[in-house]
Parts: structure tokens; sequence; C-alpha cells
């Protein structure tokens, strides 16, 4: 899609000269994921609409979506307490699940603003670091492969970025590579790719319905920045300043881990938050509440947070890992209070 402009607003107002179509920079995947909310919603409006037409809009639809918006990414939490539990105790990976879901800007996407994908998009990231870390546990088993590569697929549905999480398999790679076990990583690896292209495939599709074409950049000349290393360095100053329970993360990444947290998935997982932050700082706003479009990969952070916290316990105790994320989710919600409350008192309340 070469003839993108650089307003992503005008991609999403224009008409598509191929094919009549208007534009639709936003991935299907989120709305594939709401799709057994809003069929509920539908069901239910159709019993009660009285002969009205229905317009999609009605409360009937909206509050089973978001509902079903919201489960799918207590689902990814879910999957982040358990990785983390089975590395760290029941205890810190709670202290961490909490901190995480109450005390960073993801609370506004999962509380808030059910209505965009972020929420939803860090479960479905989340979806697959977990089945990464399930995979490198049994390299040799093509079942874990295909789920995990069906996952990013899925990820990449919800919003594009999402593909670059792929960076998570390498530490597998990578070790699979040292021990030469070159016929499971050939075959993994080709099995892990063609589940995700085939998971990507409506997607495709629904690019060549609008588009014409099978692949394309839907953000044009907008998108194009991802390209280069034109950044935006201010975006990481309001990243930690909006959710500085990450701080955390970053120090916790950067201490020895637990024996049963395999380095090279630490590897992974690093690499994967330095894709995003690339593509983020690559963009030439902040982007939103929170640098909303960084918030989807906040569960990444858990497995450092969870470290950092145990590293301060073992020196001064359970009270410092308990005060510590108490504190963020009172100042997190403070923000969201300081953020929300003045809108709603005028009537004029806005997307983050």
């Amino acid at each position: 899609f070469s003839k993108g402009v650089g307003n992503p607003k005008e991609n999403v107002e224009r008409l598509v000269p191929e094919t009549g179509r208007p534009s639709n920079v936003c991935g299907i995947g989120a709305a594939l994921l709401w799709l057994p909310g809003f069929l509920v919603g539908h069901g239910l409006t159709m019993l009660w609409r009285h002969g009205a037409t229905p317009t999609g809009y009605e409360l009937t639809y909206q509050i089973p979506t978001y509902l079903c918006n919201f489960l799918v990414g207590l689902l990814g939490l879910w999957l982040l307490y358990r990785l983390l539990s089975a590395a760290f105790g029941v205890r810190l990976a709670l202290l961490t699940t909490v901190g995480i879901l109450f005390g960073t800007a993801l609370s506004n996407y999962a509380f808030i603003h059910a209505n965009m994908a972020h929420w939803v998009s860090a479960a479905a990231a989340m979806a697959y670091l977990y089945a990464v870390s399930r995979l490198a546990q049994a390299p040799q088993s093509l079942g874990r492969w295909l789920v995990a590569g069906a996952l990013l697929g899925l990820s990449a549905m919800v919003r594009y970025q999402n593909a670059a999480l792929g960076l998570v398999l390498v530490g597998v790679l990578w070790q699979l590579a040292r021990e030469r076990a070159w016929r499971v990583l050939a075959v993994g690896f080709l099995v892990h790719t063609l589940a995700a292209l085939i998971a990507f495939t409506p997607q495709m599709l629904a690019w060549k319905a609008i588009y014409g074409a099978w692949l394309t950049n839907p953000y044009g000349a907008y998108g194009a920045r991802v390209a280069g290393f034109s950044w935006n360095l201010s975006y990481v100053v309001w990243l930690f300043l909006w959710s500085p329970l990450l701080l955390l993360g970053v120090y916790g990444m950067v201490r020895p881990m637990p024996k049963r947290v395999p380095p090279l998935l630490v590897v992974g997982i690093a690499l994967a938050l330095l894709a995003q932050l690339h593509v983020n700082l690559s963009m030439p706003e902040i982007g939103g509440y929170g640098v909303r479009r960084m918030t989807d990969f906040f569960p990444y952070f858990g497995i450092g947070i969870a470290n950092a916290l145990r590293a301060l316990e073992q020196r001064w105790g359970q009270r410092v890992s308990v005060g510590l994320v108490g504190g963020s989710v009172v100042m997190n919600w403070l923000m969201l209070a300081h953020f929300y409350l003045p809108q709603l008192y005028r009537g004029s309340f806005h997307m983050g």
C-alpha cells in the first residue's frame, strides 16, 4: 500500500482506489476475540429490539462485548501468574500479577477503555510467551511448536507490531543450535512459521478485500518510520513516569535469575521488549494514556519484577515488596482519577 499518508486518521477515513472500500489500519484479531460477546449481545438485541433496527452500538451489544474483552485479558494474566508461580512461587507470582494489573497503565485498558485492543493484545502476547516457555521445556514436541506459532499469528492479527514478539523464540533456537539438535530446530521452526502464517491468513484475506493485496502496510508512510531510526526518546521517559513499577522489571532482568528460569528465555524476552520499544520510539507522538502502544507488553516485565521483588525481599524482607507494589497501585489509581474525573465532571470523556 504505497499511497499511504503520514496522518493515520486520513488512512482510516479514505477510500481505497483499487477496491472502492474504506481503508482500515486496524487488525481484525481483536474483533475475532470479541466475537463471542458480540454474538451474545446480538441475540439479546434481537430479543429486545421491539421492531427497531439495531445499530450495533446499543448497550446490549456493548456490555457483553466488553465483558468478553475483560475475560480474555484476565486469561492472559492467569498465564502470567502460572509462568511466574513455577519459577518464583505463588506469593511473588500473585504480587507481581496484581502489580501489573492494578499498578500500571494497563489498568486503563482493562477497566476503562475496554473498546480498545490493548487489553486483549496483552493477553495474546502473554499467551505466546507462555507457549514458548513450555516449548523450551520440550522442544521435541511438534505440538508445542504448532501452538506457539499459531499464537504468534493471532497476536500479530490483533496488532501488527506483535509479530516482533517472535524474537522470544531466539533463546530456544540458540539452545538447540548449541546442542546441535539441527533436525529438531529445522522442523520445529518450519512448523512454527507455517502455523503463524496460517493463523494470520484471516488478516491477509481482509487486506485482499480492502486493499486488493494479500500483504500491505495499512499505515502507509506513517508506519514506514519503523524501518528507520528516527526515535522519539521522550517515549522512554513517559513510559516509566506513567508506570514506575516497570523500573523494577528492568532491574530484575539484569539480576541473576532462579535456576528454574532459563537464561535464554530471559534473553528472548529482553529482545522482544527492545523490538517493541524500537517500534514505539519510531512513532512521532507519545500515543495516549500511559503510552498505550507499550502497555500490551507490560506482562513481559513480569519476570523481571518478580525477580527484583525476590532480591529485595532477601535483603529487607517481605514488607518492602508489598510496599512497593501497594504504592504503585495507589499511585496508578490516583493518576487515573486525576486524568478522568475532571473529564467526567465536564461531560467530555476522551479515549486514553
